[in-house]
């Protein structure tokens, strides 16, 4: 009988011990200055966020490890369908960026690996997987963005107000002047479109769908393209998350954005992928990008809202000032992903 108990007790510190092993590295690497010596490691990231983005922490990452790295820039759900596509030879270690329904549908497909990361503590609950499959590192809400040269000079005699709601797109003047990304390659319109949904209820989304659906002029592939294409005066008006648009704006563009009441929002996260090339390297990565000095980096090129409270942010947006949906359920969204997608192509 206590040969039994002696016995228990060693499988159990064993099993403690793995798990342990599990949840930060097996690569027994040594630490300068704070931060993991890597050395001859290599890192592969796929990266739904904007590139610069993901190139700054990437190389600040291997600035302060020497771990080199690669990486390969895509729309969210290009990345999913990659991530999917060689999950019994994963070639990436990462997913980084993208909407967060992507994350949780990855998680839900076992594409993913449970890690709690160094930082864990000091990102809300609101801004994680219960369960450590995602993290997030930076916080978006979606907004309309107008070209205020182009308005001020075709609309702005007509005695029509500035767009800040979806209502005021359906507008049969404005057709073939919004230009938005398409929900079938980008999380961003994925967003939008889940949002609405979730907020207004299916037959009153899909309404609203339909009609701005009838006004647009260009489906974009990725969520950036908008902001984009509304600063140069290519199109009038734009539909994407307010970062972007924020930083068309201080690269001297004339536009104008409005968050509208109950817009839906996104976390832009990170999570490690199951079995990826090479090993526990991309747990670091995770601590990294989730540390106040890769959050403060982030800030000077980024204009998204940190999941951290303590960093030096330039942002000009704070969550608590918008009223956006604050209720959106990133898990819900990923659920009803295929038969939301098919709703929307059907539309006409």
């Amino acid at each position: 009988m206590k040969f039994k108990k002696y016995v228990s007790v060693i499988i159990l510190i064993f099993l403690v011990f793995n798990l342990t092993g599990c949840n930060r590295n097996s690569l027994k690497v040594t630490y300068e200055n704070g931060y993991p010596d890597l050395k001859g490691k290599h890192l592969v990231v796929y990266v739904a966020s904007r590139e610069e983005v993901g190139k700054r922490l990437l190389e600040l990452f291997k600035q302060k490890t020497g771990c080199t790295y690669e990486y390969m820039r895509m729309p969210t759900e290009e990345a999913v369908a990659r991530v999917r596509q060689e999950k019994d030879s994963p070639k990436a270690d990462i997913f980084m960026g993208g909407s967060c329904d992507a994350h949780t549908l990855m998680k839900s497909e076992r594409l993913s690996e449970k890690y709690i990361c160094k930082n864990d503590n000091a990102i809300q609950k609101e801004y994680k997987d219960s369960q450590g499959y995602w993290i997030g590192f930076e916080i978006e809400p979606l907004s309309i963005v107008i070209n205020k040269d182009r308005w001020e000079k075709e609309f702005g005699t007509r005695g029509l107000k500035i767009p800040n709601s979806y209502e005021d797109l359906l507008n049969p003047v404005y057709k073939g002047e919004i230009v938005m990304p398409d929900p079938n390659t980008s999380g961003t319109a994925y967003t939008f479109l889940a949002s609405l949904v979730q907020n207004m209820g299916e037959e009153k989304a899909k309404n609203l769908l339909r009609k701005i659906k009838v006004n647009v002029g260009q489906f974009t592939v990725n969520g950036y393209t908008p902001a984009q294409k509304v600063g140069t005066g290519e199109y009038l008006i734009g539909i994407n998350f307010l970062g972007d648009q924020l930083l068309i704006k201080n690269s001297g563009f004339n536009i104008v954005t409005n968050v509208p009441q109950k817009a839906g929002w996104n976390i832009d996260a990170i999570s490690k992928i199951k079995k990826g090339p090479n090993g526990d390297v991309g747990k670091f990565f995770i601590d990294f990008c989730t540390t106040k000095e890769a959050a403060d980096a982030l800030s000077n090129i980024s204009l998204g809202m940190s999941t951290r409270e303590d960093i030096n942010s330039k942002s000009e947006i704070k969550l608590s000032n918008l009223d956006i949906y604050i209720n959106y359920d990133f898990t819900k969204a990923s659920n009803d992903r295929e038969e939301l997608l098919k709703m929307w192509n059907g539309l006409n």
